[in-house]
């Protein structure tokens, strides 16, 4: 390799390696955490208004699934994310009451979700969902240790309620790549791997 293109690929290491460092910082300075679970009742969440100690405040979300807010009296929040609340809040401070609010949004405390992984699998039980990301099928699989010796492979049922239970191949599952086309769980979902016929 040359030294010029040595200089080029270890020039776009550090730009990585900055980029990173960049991101890292830019989240410690306590910007809105990104996340994908939706608010329920008996979530606390913090509501951080730029330059506006007044609205900077906790709130605990009531048993409706709603909030109070300074001028803005009740909203109704639950099953949003934390960046809608914010859109809500910035949309309806703005104009009347500040020009250009800066709002952010993120969970204080918060109610632990879960789903059943139960069937053939290595360790069954609940799977506590994280804050910070989506878990697909796969995901939850993994996280109960695996498909056992006994696992039909073909049949790996989800069953939500209200809602007429599916089945996913093993094969089929891994086979995606798309993250859009994932096979996603939400809070309450049972999982259950079949045992196949000897």
């Amino acid at each position: 390799m040359s030294a010029m293109k040595w200089r080029d690929r270890l020039g776009c290491l550090l730009a990585a390696v900055l980029a990173l460092v960049t991101t890292s910082a830019s989240a410690a300075d306590g910007g809105s955490t990104a996340t994908y679970r939706k608010i329920q009742p008996n979530d606390v969440i913090f509501i951080r208004v730029v330059g506006e100690a007044d609205l900077t405040m906790e709130r605990r979300v009531g048993p409706e699934g709603t909030i109070t807010y300074p001028y803005l009296e009740e909203l109704q929040i639950k099953d949003k994310t934390p960046t809608e609340v914010e859109r809500m809040i910035r949309d309806g401070l703005k104009g009347d009451y500040i020009v250009n609010p800066q709002v952010t949004v993120d969970f204080k405390e918060y109610v632990k979700e879960f789903v059943n992984v139960n069937g053939q699998v290595n360790q069954e039980g609940r799977i506590e969902l994280p804050v910070d990301r989506k878990l697909d099928l796969l995901d939850v699989i993994s996280l109960a240790r695996g498909l056992n010796q006994r696992a039909n492979q073909d049949f790996i049922q989800l069953t939500r309620q209200g809602q007429e239970p599916k089945v996913y191949k093993y094969s089929e599952l891994r086979a995606i790549t798309d993250p859009a086309k994932k096979i996603y769980v939400e809070p309450g979902d049972q999982v259950w791997v079949k045992e196949r016929v000897f």
